[in-house]
């Protein structure tokens, strides 16, 4: 089991993603369950899952850097 993250391009949720190692999948593609927005598509026969593991309403706003270390 390989497991990795990606963040939706557009509403910025966080997944998770499991990927075996030992089942065939399909190719495919995955859609942020949030926003619908395509998260990433795959051309090899794998199998994997995903999970929301942050919505966008949970995740702390982005922070400006200060002007004095710009």
């Amino acid at each position: 089991m390989k497991i990795s993250s990606v963040t939706c391009p557009h509403c910025h949720a966080a997944y998770e993603i499991a990927e075996s190692t030992s089942a065939l999948g399909s190719p495919g593609q995955a859609d942020c369950g949030v926003c619908g927005t395509l998260l990433v598509a795959w051309e090899e026969p794998s199998l994997r899952a995903f999970r929301l593991v942050v919505p966008p309403e949970h995740k702390y706003p982005r922070v400006p850097t200060p002007s004095c270390f710009a």
